[in-house]
């Protein structure tokens, strides 16, 4: 992207959907997706590690007490 240097998505989102030269507004463009992509991959490992186990493990790692009559 050489010069161009965004601090946040915002800013590169707008300017991508703002340039008038097809060239730089495809390299933006491409920007963009590379850093939806990431956030995507980075979303889909973070609901891999905070994924619910089992209903099986969860069961056994209960623990109550039932009276018996």
């Amino acid at each position: 992207m050489g010069a161009y240097r965004f601090d946040n998505f915002g800013d590169l989102y707008r300017a991508a959907f703002a340039e008038n030269d097809p060239e730089l507004k495809q390299v933006l463009l491409e920007d963009v997706k590379t850093a939806l992509d990431r956030w995507a991959e980075a979303d889909r490992k973070r609901s891999t590690a905070t994924a619910v186990p089992p209903k099986a493990t969860r069961l056994a790692e209960c623990t109550s007490i039932h009276r018996v009559a």
